[in-house]
């Protein structure tokens, strides 16, 4: 799930809000962000074999810059890397790397690696670390490179239309429900959102988001060697509203999303919707707590005799407390409650059934 602690939101979208700015002259500037944290999670995560508890740490660091070419227009650049504690096979991963152009009111245009259009709505709800995205956390949450992107975010409106280019071994899903290796075979595909945002509504401002993503996989004359899994073509649609400011005061959220990926070659229609609810307060002293419910069902439905099998329902109520201490440093505590998930929601997420609970601190800089 993508890291948007409720009460250290000002750490933003491209690049940290604490980056440091270690070069800035003549319309042209240099700055770096990272953060490091170590997070205990109870037995029922698995992080450390079966039902074992552990300490878990990582880190990441990133590096951006930009300057000014014209009055009008200014280039940029962006990379940033998750870092594991080295007993992992992958303990150095790209997460975004992109370039761009950044025309100020008029919007900005990247292209490179980075989320697709569509969770520019599911942010609403995407305010825990471990314990929940059964919904927004499982399809079409993983960065993808090929891409191309333009955002509009002024007056209120908020525009996005992206277009997606062929990659080999692309992340659609994150769950074994789908294939074993969850890497596919992109051919092309596309995305936009679109939203607007009333400002100052009794205690915070009023968004309303809608998005939409269409990606279409490799024909098997293409695919040649580990490429990725083949499907014919994965969409996904989601709506958002939120109300209030997750730094200060109340906030409270709701996503519905639905998603279908086709695989003839299975003979499957493989189907998932949904919806999160988030609720919380944030004090002046730091702390906040933020609780939710989320439900997902998922299915699969074979094209020939449009009969649908192997359901699984995961519903679970997540529960988060942070306290930032200041600007660069924060801990928290986590659980997860099951609400009623069948015994095919382990399909989905072996965890679906259980109590988690998870401790962590972080430092950012």
């Amino acid at each position: 799930m993508k890291k948007s602690l409720l009460a250290l939101s000002v750490i933003a979208a491209a690049a940290s809000a604490n980056a440091a700015t270690v070069y800035d002259k003549d319309g042209t500037s240099l700055t770096l962000d990272g953060r490091v944290q170590s997070v205990f999670y109870n037995g029922n995560y698995s992080k450390a074999g079966e039902k074992d508890s552990t300490i878990e740490n990582s880190g990441r660091f990133g590096i951006g810059g930009k300057t000014q070419i014209t009055d009008w227009v200014a280039g940029l650049g962006y990379a940033q890397w998750d870092v594991a504690d080295g007993s992992k096979d992958e303990s150095f991963s790209a997460r975004d790397q992109y370039v761009g152009a950044d025309f100020g009111e008029f919007g900005l245009v990247k292209a490179g690696r980075f989320l697709d259009s569509t969770y520019s709505v599911e942010a609403a709800t995407d305010i825990y670390e471990d314990a929940a995205g059964n919904v927004q956390g499982k399809f079409n949450s993983e960065r993808r490179g090929g891409q191309l992107q333009y955002t509009y975010d002024n007056y209120g409106f908020f525009a996005q239309a992206g277009v997606q280019t062929a990659q080999d071994n692309a992340k659609l899903v994150d769950s074994e429900y789908f294939f074993k290796d969850d890497s596919y075979a992109i051919d092309s595909g596309f995305n936009g959102a679109l939203g607007y945002t009333i400002e100052d509504v009794v205690f915070g401002p009023l968004s309303f988001k809608a998005g939409y993503s269409y990606v279409k996989g490799q024909s098997e004359n293409d695919i040649t060697g580990e490429k990725g899994n083949e499907f014919n073509n994965f969409k996904h649609a989601n709506a958002s509203i939120a109300w209030g400011n997750v730094e200060s005061g109340f906030y409270v959220a709701a996503l519905y999303e639905h998603s279908a990926l086709k695989d003839e070659n299975n003979g499957n229609k493989i189907v998932n919707h949904g919806y999160e609810l988030a609720a919380g307060y944030a004090f002046d002293n730091g702390v906040s707590v933020v609780g939710g419910y989320e439900t997902s069902y998922y299915y699969k439905k074979n094209l020939a005799t449009g009969s649908k099998n192997e359901k699984g329902i995961v519903r679970r109520i997540p529960v988060f407390v942070n306290y930032a201490v200041n600007e660069n440093f924060n801990v928290w505590g986590e659980a997860g409650f099951n609400a009623g998930s069948n015994s095919g929601a382990d399909d989905v997420n072996s965890a679906a059934r259980e109590t988690l609970f998870s401790v962590g601190a972080r430092y950012t800089f």
